[in-house]
């Protein structure tokens, strides 16, 4: 149980918002499909959920039980959902929508939050509570496991064009898909846990987001955005927050960026801000662009889904 200690409290840290208690709402994750015509959602509500984005209304639910569904991803061409849970039960899983089954990944004894597929759609990168990051294949064969991040890889992103990838949690890493390091740096001079990460289209740079100094209280005004390269320099850093930024997308021309917090945030890839939401308490978790880049789509810790424009400009509630 010790070695799972520090892992286990970096789960904790993830999973509590900013002032509020966990509860049975919460929808952690959501994603847009490349085709636009579905957004898949879950977090603890027992099911993974599907809806059909002309009436936005729910086509159809997995059964997800008895744990916390963390992420989805979908394939980047095939109708193939990636779903990852914090957990020993449910683990990772791929979804057929087109036959409407599951295929396991071989080998997989946990999971944790961070889930990508390759700029291919060939390779899958999940994952483990054991601070480790498995690749998978679309069968669901692994084909590379190498340890990672000391405290848990909580976020995730390969390359736009290499078969690389970014991993974030104590620290920022960079890998090749066989786990061999390119790069390993901290963010900042304090502890520090990083929440979530993701690739600028040129490949050039890329994206964090942070809960902030562990030393410090929950509201604390410490949570921070950056843009790193891949020499471990810093481009940009955001003005101090008071609410960790639990996930970010660019839209899909990688002209802005959208980052998901007490307020959805709009930033141009020079890091202005341009574009802001009402800051409220029911916390945004996560966040993803329609296929146009015309739309942004939010979840929260009330198990709300929002429907916004692009200049975070709310357009209606999906789901209570």
């Amino acid at each position: 149980m010790k070695k799972y200690l520090s892992i286990i409290l970096v789960s904790i840290l993830i999973s509590c918002t900013s002032g509020q208690d966990e509860n049975k709402k919460t929808l952690w994750t959501v994603a847009w499909n490349p085709n636009g015509k579905y957004i898949a959602t879950g977090g603890n509500q027992d099911e993974l959920k599907i809806f059909d984005t002309k009436t936005f209304e729910l086509i159809n639910t997995f059964p997800v039980k008895d744990v916390q569904l963390s992420r989805v991803k979908w394939h980047p061409t095939k109708n193939i959902l990636a779903v990852i849970t914090q957990g020993r039960t449910f683990k990772a899983k791929l979804l057929n929508l087109e036959k409407n089954e599951w295929i396991d990944l071989q080998d997989l004894e946990s999971s944790f939050r961070a889930l990508d597929w390759n700029h291919t759609g060939e390779l899958l990168a999940v994952s483990e509570l054991e601070k480790a990051v498995s690749v998978y294949t679309m069968d669901g064969a692994r084909v590379s496991r190498f340890k990672a991040d000391p405290k848990g890889v909580a976020g995730l992103d390969w390359h736009p064009t290499k078969n690389i990838m970014v991993t974030v949690g104590d620290q920022i890493g960079i890998y090749s898909q066989h786990g061999d390091t390119i790069n390993s740096f901290k963010s900042r001079t304090e502890e520090t846990l990083l929440l979530c990460v993701e690739w600028h289209k040129s490949g050039d740079f890329f994206a964090i987001g942070d809960y902030g100094a562990l030393k410090n209280k929950v509201n604390d005004k410490d949570k921070l955005i950056q843009f790193w390269n891949i020499e471990g320099g810093k481009l940009f850093e955001a003005a101090l927050r008071n609410v960790e930024y639990r996930n970010i997308r660019w839209n899909p021309n990688r002209e802005k960026l959208a980052s998901a917090s007490d307020a959805l945030r709009i930033w141009s890839k020079e890091g202005k801000l341009i574009a802001e939401s009402k800051s409220t308490e029911d916390y945004l978790w996560g966040v993803d662009w329609s296929p146009d880049g015309k739309f942004i789509v939010t979840s929260s810790s009330e198990g709300k889904m929002v429907l916004w424009d692009e200049n975070a400009i709310s357009l209606r509630t999906i789901e209570e």
